[in-house]
């Protein structure tokens, strides 16, 4: 084996450091955006009474989305399935604990920004004051996904990521439909949890020391778990972009005013941004992990049978 190259190997710290400040300054403008401004509040506003308005239209959309409420209990059992199967049978054990712990993480910290260190002035848009930036529901779903991720071998990690984000948005969708969640509540989630996953990965990069197992896609052509999350991510920025452009648009009358069928058309807006987030997001923290991820070293315990 040859030696590693210091200079090569601190180069591809970079993007994972990169990636870090990155979602930090997009939480942050996220914040600043759908609470601190009477636009964001009420673009955020507008979503959550579409999803209030839709489930009033019928009376048989919420029980048949009822086990929505239960994906938090079957995020957890999954992912502990995943990091027990990893620990026992493949006797991986850094790995599960860094899965551990970034799921602990990511909830801990939505908790403690949500319930402490945030707070959502009033500014006469929506009866709800408290603050609510990010969502604990969504969290929780995602970061049990990101955990999985963690732990499953590098080869199953393209299906996983794409199935793994894809849950992570409709859990996320489910909040807004179901009137418990803004938007923004929802985009933040994502960001903690991919911040999280980042800086697991950077961990991992740095345990296992410069040796890194990255994918050549000049050597092998994308699977196809890639090309679709790939194209979700495309996709997902493309569908953010219209979101957006047409919330600003869009007149924004004060929010008592506003009749049904504008307020669908802000929860498809919420809905796309949502959806088109997690995608975007799942897309990142994957190409970093495939990029500069590094490789899984089974059985640290080498007498171990």
């Amino acid at each position: 084996m040859s030696p590693s190259n210091p200079t090569s190997s601190g180069r591809t710290l970079i993007p994972w450091y990169g990636a870090l400040v990155l979602l930090g300054a997009i939480f942050w403008a996220a914040y600043t955006f759908f609470v601190h401004t009477k636009l964001g509040q009420w673009i955020d506003e507008a979503a959550l009474l579409g999803g209030e308005a839709f489930l009033a239209a019928d009376k048989t959309r919420r029980p048949a989305l009822a086990f929505l409420d239960y994906m938090p209990a079957a995020s957890a059992l999954l992912a502990g399935g995943f990091i027990l199967f990893a620990l026992i049978r493949r006797r991986d054990f850094l790995r599960p604990a860094v899965a551990g712990l970034l799921l602990l993480g990511a909830t801990g910290t939505t908790q403690l920004l949500k319930h402490v260190l945030l707070t959502r002035p009033d500014l006469n848009i929506s009866a709800a004051s408290v603050n609510s930036f990010p969502s604990g529901h969504t969290t929780f779903a995602a970061a049990a996904m990101a955990a999985i991720f963690i732990v499953v071998p590098v080869t199953h990690r393209p299906p996983v990521a794409l199935l793994g984000w894809a849950y992570a948005a409709l859990a996320g969708a489910s909040t807004l439909v179901l009137g418990w969640h803004r938007p923004g509540d929802v985009i933040a989630a994502y960001l903690v949890v991919a911040w999280w996953s980042v800086a697991a990965g950077l961990f991992l990069r740095h345990a296992h020391g410069s040796e890194v197992d990255r994918r050549k896609h000049s050597a092998a052509p994308p699977s196809l778990s890639e090309r679709m999350l790939g194209f979700l991510a495309w996709a997902g920025a493309v569908a953010v972009a219209a979101a957006m452009g047409l919330a600003l648009l869009l007149p924004h009358p004060v929010i008592g005013t506003v009749g049904d069928r504008s307020l669908f058309l802000f929860l498809a807006v919420g809905l796309a941004l949502v959806l088109g987030t997690a995608m975007v997001v799942g897309w990142l923290v994957f190409e970093l992990f495939a990029r500069y991820g590094s490789p899984i070293r089974r059985r640290l315990v080498r007498g171990m049978k």
